[in-house]
């Protein structure tokens, strides 16, 4: 039975429709942020091909580590770029960096110095589109998805680890991996196109005197700026140490597929981010940043553990679940807390702190597995994640909610 309104009755409101998310802009961004992440993601094949050449843990961490520190030393002028130039003509430049980097890798026959030079100048591309992508995705999702906008548009940053086990698929050698990689600069330079087409997006226009040096650092450390800053020095200190020694450690232990390993990976991001993206805006973002990273110490012991090659693909299922949450989390979270006339500059900073991180620790981890085995590496690695997850806790509580009251 139906009900007539009585005539000049009000209807009940009717509940208001999300934000569009999905926008011509936004697919636009995932298609070329896509493209050129299939540079970053076959990057992890780098290690296999720098084992092949006669390189320790040490050499592989320390080559590794040389795009971080092109990375760092690019940072900020990206950070000033993105707020002054603005986001699509950063992606750009970016773009065509990245593509000189990869193509460099043709180039490297030894642990030298071209293998150095490489890795500097893709680690500045990789580290301009690393910021760049993610402030124009920041700029375009409504406020009220972010967490959920952003962990969708990393998809298209995470599907491409795929292309590492393709890989093995074709019986690629070892000794042909540098013209695979060279090969794939192609690909990032096609990247360009979708980035053609986008439009700038509308950005604050900050007073003369808010961007000053010290005004954009006051505002980039704010008390509930920090335990964002510790958690993604954790975090991406482990995803650098995981990415750099998986695969050959898998190798060495003697697993027939060792890249299958970034599918399980991939999956498990992937995954969490399709299904549960929505989780952390209605539990709140900070809520699912423990979770997260237990999830990524869980997958280092799993590889401390080895033994196995269904150990190593549970590993990288777990490394995997911890990363689909815990980068949207905190990138969401560096969006909200910093004020947006420098948000260029915080996710520049956000950004910066993952090559830190990875320049610092990809190298000592290194030394380490080269002393005393693969195994007590990532156990190291686990036992870095809890002491971090700990220091977290406590920052969060004290100055996070100091900052709110």
């Amino acid at each position: 039975m139906t009900t007539t309104p009585q005539p000049g009755a009000i209807a009940p409101p009717s509940p208001a429709k999300p934000a569009p998310l999905l926008t011509s802009q936004f697919n636009w961004l995932v298609l070329g942020h896509f493209l050129q992440a299939l540079g970053y993601s076959s990057m992890l094949l780098l290690p296999v091909y720098l084992d092949h050449l006669g390189g320790t843990r040490a050499d592989i961490g320390s080559v590794m580590a040389a795009g971080a520190f092109g990375s760092l030393l690019a940072r900020p002028l990206v950070g000033w770029a993105l707020d002054h130039l603005g986001r699509r003509r950063t992606l750009i430049w970016g773009t065509i960096t990245l593509t000189m980097g990869m193509a460099l890798v043709g180039f490297v026959d030894n642990i030298g110095h071209v293998a150095y030079v490489q890795r500097i100048v893709t680690g500045i591309g990789a580290g301009t589109l690393f910021t760049g992508y993610f402030a124009f995705a920041a700029d375009i999702i409504p406020i009220s998805r972010r967490t959920e906008g952003i962990a969708l548009f990393g998809v298209s940053g995470l599907v491409p680890l795929v292309i590492n086990p393709i890989s093995e698929q074709v019986n690629l050698a070892p000794a042909n991996l540098r013209w695979f990689l060279a090969g794939i600069a192609g690909i990032v330079l096609l990247s360009l196109i979708p980035v053609m087409v986008l439009t700038e997006p509308p950005r604050a226009s900050p007073h003369r005197d808010a961007t000053t040096p010290a005004a954009t650092f006051s505002k980039l450390f704010r008390s509930n700026c920090l335990p964002v800053w510790w958690a993604t020095a954790v975090f991406s200190g482990m995803v650098a140490v995981f990415m750099a020694f998986a695969t050959v450690a898998a190798q060495r232990a003697g697993m027939e597929q060792p890249a299958n390993m970034w599918l399980t990976y991939a999956a498990g991001a992937i995954m969490v981010r399709l299904i549960g993206a929505r989780l952390p805006d209605r539990v709140g973002p900070h809520n699912v940043i423990a979770p997260a990273l237990g999830a990524y110490a869980a997958g280092a012991l799993a590889l401390a553990h080895g033994g196995s090659a269904t150990t190593y693909m549970i590993a990288g299922a777990l490394g995997g679940l911890g990363h689909g949450y815990c980068f949207p989390v905190l990138t969401s979270q560096v969006v909200s807390r910093v004020s947006v006339d420098v948000r260029g500059a915080g996710l520049a900073l956000f950004t910066a702190l993952w090559s830190g991180s990875e320049l610092l620790l990809a190298p000592r981890f290194g030394r380490l597995a080269d002393s005393h085995g693969d195994s007590l590496m990532f156990a190291g690695l686990a036992i870095f994640a809890l002491i971090g997850l700990s220091v977290w806790v406590i920052l969060e509580h004290m100055l996070a909610n100091r900052h709110n009251r």
